[in-house]
């Protein structure tokens, strides 16, 4: 009998206060934009009337008009022409309809699995290189954006952000996915999902991590790079927990325009954490009972 425990996706977040409503100047941009979706449609080549309906409807939600607005600092034009891209790829690509058994192989080890939420109500979804175990480049990268979809959907009212936390334990160059798949997800992610990312933690950087976020570094917007920030747990002792004794100085220096060094626990409370990285909850990855629950989204 599997003992595993549930996945932590039933939760309602404490959220932060309400952001203020739009400047009068993002409401004008924002019905502008409405207003040009029609046109928008119009321009996607060698599209039926069925994808045009269906692109329609995922276009004219209001997370993904503030988002694609928001990501070009609210202008239309830009925001317009990134939306006809984004259309244009989805239709290609169509991340919405990826299939479990198409990416179920690259699911097995774990090296990716959502569980929890963090303080303000973001899923977290947890990447763990070292578990990497295909070289199936492209099916990788759809097994990262269905994972993305299904924290999309897992979202409570009000959130629009994932939160990431990514164990880089371990890693080394036998074990680590190349950086050229790495940047095609994270083109993927700035183009597609504008906006999306909320936060991610680099759990213990290897020595390895350093020289691979050198070469990824410049190719990171500045936006994105500021939401990169770095945590330590503690493993070693009896008990894990993660690391608010050791003061700045102590730990390496960051790059430059990242979030720098934080505590895990001032992101997620103690009870969605699992416990290898500094929680109290007892998970342990089991493939048949997470990929259940994650398709069942």
């Amino acid at each position: 009998m599997n003992t595993a425990p549930k996945l932590k996706l039933d939760f309602t977040p404490q959220l932060p206060t309400p952001a203020p409503a739009a400047a009068p100047e993002q409401g004008s941009a924002i019905t502008a934009f409405y207003a040009a979706l029609p046109e928008v449609v119009k321009e996607l080549d060698s599209v039926t009337d069925e994808e045009q309906t269906i692109l329609a409807r995922w276009a004219g939600q209001p997370v993904i008009v503030r988002q694609f607005l928001k990501a070009t600092t609210w202008d239309v034009a830009a925001a317009k022409k990134r939306l006809v891209a984004t259309m244009k790829w989805r239709n290609e690509y169509k991340p919405d309809q990826i299939t479990a058994d198409e990416v179920e192989p690259e699911a097995v080890t774990g090296k990716q699995f959502i569980n929890g939420f963090d303080k303000t109500g973001r899923p977290q979804l947890f990447l763990v290189p070292r578990n990497e175990n295909t070289k199936t480049y492209d099916r990788q990268i759809r097994f990262s954006v269905y994972m993305l979809e299904r924290c999309i959907k897992l979202m409570p009212e009000g959130v629009e952000k994932v939160a990431v936390i990514i164990d880089y334990e371990n890693l080394s160059l036998f074990n680590a996915t190349p950086l050229s798949v790495s940047m095609n997800y994270m083109a993927v992610l700035s183009n597609h999902y504008p906006e999306r990312l909320g936060v991610a933690v680099m759990v213990n950087a290897s020595w390895y991590f350093s020289g691979f976020f050198k070469l990824l570094s410049p190719f990171l917007d500045p936006v994105t790079k500021s939401k990169l920030q770095f945590t330590k747990v503690n493993r070693s002792a009896s008990a894990v927990t993660s690391d608010t004794v050791s003061s700045k100085s102590e730990k390496p220096t960051t790059e430059e325009g990242t979030g720098g060094w934080t505590n895990i626990l001032d992101i997620s409370n103690v009870d969605q954490l699992p416990i290898e990285f500094g929680g109290s909850y007892p998970f342990t990855y089991k493939h048949d009972v997470f990929w259940a629950e994650i398709n069942a989204i």
